[in-house]
């Protein structure tokens, strides 16, 4: 074989492998943005009915970026090396540039769920102890509404007035004095025990929110410490987060 024939079979490899190199690169580039365009997918999707007001929603959709967040990670990642095997090429640059500012925003909203969690589950924790104190203030109402009738029709018709009013049997089995006491008896010990359970539900609920809004908050921290490091890979400067957790690396 001839030194041309040589060189132009060596040539054909080294073409051969820049091309491997190249679709290789894509790839990988590739199945990053499929691996976070479907996590965003199902977060999206996951996320509806749309409760925009209400905190428990909101908590639960911080909660969902949070468990997804590792997903995002090894996206990003799988884009930005994708750059290493072939970097001259434009279009991975330009992805890697994305991705880079990307990940800045993410550290940012990483950051920003920390303080923004414990508001929405004090918001919560609060709402849930209004609803039921507010159905006892009810029951109060129905205990002040029996002590004001005088007769078993005048109760009657009072218990029919109510929203959600209990069936009473055809004919009580006592005098009305003593169907009125009974009634008035049984709603009291039921007040009594509802206010026993908002105390008991109140502890329990806060320290289940405690639990989790610790492990968020570790969590957020070592992601958007994560994200930082991609956000720095473009080289250009990035926000006040990112800047802090680079510093620490």
């Amino acid at each position: 074989m001839s030194s041309e024939e040589i060189g132009l079979v060596s040539e054909s490899d080294s073409d051969r492998r820049k091309r491997l190199w190249l679709r290789t690169s894509f790839a990988v580039a590739v199945v990053g943005w499929l691996i976070i365009g479907s996590t965003l997918n199902t977060i999206i999707f996951n996320s509806f009915p749309l409760k925009l007001a209400t905190p428990e929603w909101q908590l639960s959709l911080i909660a969902a970026l949070l468990s997804s967040g590792f997903a995002f990670l090894v996206g990003a990642m799988l884009i930005a090396l994708a750059l290493l095997f072939n970097p001259k090429e434009q279009v991975l640059q330009k992805w890697q540039r994305t991705v880079s500012r990307l990940s800045g925003l993410f550290a940012i909203l990483l950051v920003t769920m920390i303080p923004l969690q414990f508001f929405l589950g004090s918001r919560a924790l609060n709402s849930q102890t209004i609803n039921s104190f507010e159905a006892i203030n009810n029951l109060k109402g129905v205990v002040k509404g029996i002590n004001a009738v005088n007769s078993e029709p005048e109760l009657r018709a009072y218990v029919a007035s109510l929203p959600n009013p209990p069936a009473l049997p055809a004919k009580f089995d006592a005098a009305f004095p003593v169907i009125k006491q009974r009634a008035i008896e049984n709603i009291t010990a039921q007040i009594n025990a509802g206010t026993n359970n908002i105390e008991i539900q109140k502890s329990q609920g806060l320290q289940m929110f405690l639990k989790e809004a610790i492990r968020n908050t570790s969590q957020a921290i070592l992601m958007a410490a994560a994200f930082s490091a991609i956000a720095n890979l473009s080289g250009r400067s990035g926000n006040a987060v990112t800047k802090f957790f680079d510093g620490l690396l």
